[in-house]
């Protein structure tokens, strides 16, 4: 069987580097990202996390096996310390999450719960997209930036080694099936939507 996600990745080549050279990716690591900026970044991120809670338990309901049921069970439980991460930054930012979502960011969510009724193999592919996209994104900002940048918490959490390995693990799991042009519809899709929701929260 091919490589999957080599394939999926080589036909988004040009599109992955635009994510890596995002304004908001390249501020963030130079530190000159208005805080205004990040703030509308975390509420944003706040409520896409929210749903993705949603989207991964429902992914975990239709996993062909245990190991891919053990693989998303990681990926939830990692949501608890991360969603505590954003709540304890809204505190200190005096931000309400509460607040309406943009369309965008609702439409990225819903299209990720509509994955699910696919069928496994495009719903983990659009999973593994999301993760790669944000490991990327957060590693370029690490290797760029020292410890004393203010998102020095989102920057780690996004960029660990075991998030990486986690990244890993998803990726095998796509490895496991072959190629359809419903999973490199779903790939693409998710490249889009990151690029859209950059270049919203970036303003």
């Amino acid at each position: 069987m091919p490589e999957t996600t080599r394939t999926l990745l080589s036909g988004q080549a040009s599109a992955w580097r635009r994510i890596l050279d995002h304004p908001f990716v390249a501020e963030t690591s130079a530190g000159s990202l208005p805080a205004a900026t990040f703030n509308r970044w975390l509420a944003e991120d706040h409520f896409f996390v929210r749903s993705f809670q949603v989207y991964l338990a429902e992914l975990s309901a239709i996993a062909p096996d245990d190991q891919a049921r053990e693989v998303l069970a990681g990926g939830i439980a990692a949501l608890v310390p991360e969603l505590a991460l954003f709540e304890k930054a809204a505190a200190e930012r005096g931000l309400d999450l509460t607040a309406e979502p943009s369309l965008l960011n609702v439409g990225y969510s819903s299209y990720l719960l509509g994955t699910v009724r696919e069928g496994w193999p495009v719903a983990i592919t659009v999973l593994y997209a999301v993760e790669k996209a944000y490991y990327a994104a957060w590693a370029s900002v690490r290797d760029t930036t020292g410890p004393d940048t203010p998102y020095a918490g989102f920057i780690a959490n996004w960029s660990s080694p075991e998030f990486s390995a986690y990244v890993d693990q998803l990726a095998a799991l796509v490895d496991r099936e072959t190629p359809t042009p419903s999973m490199e519809l779903g790939f693409d899709r998710v490249v889009r939507f990151e690029l859209a929701f950059w270049d919203l929260v970036h303003g």
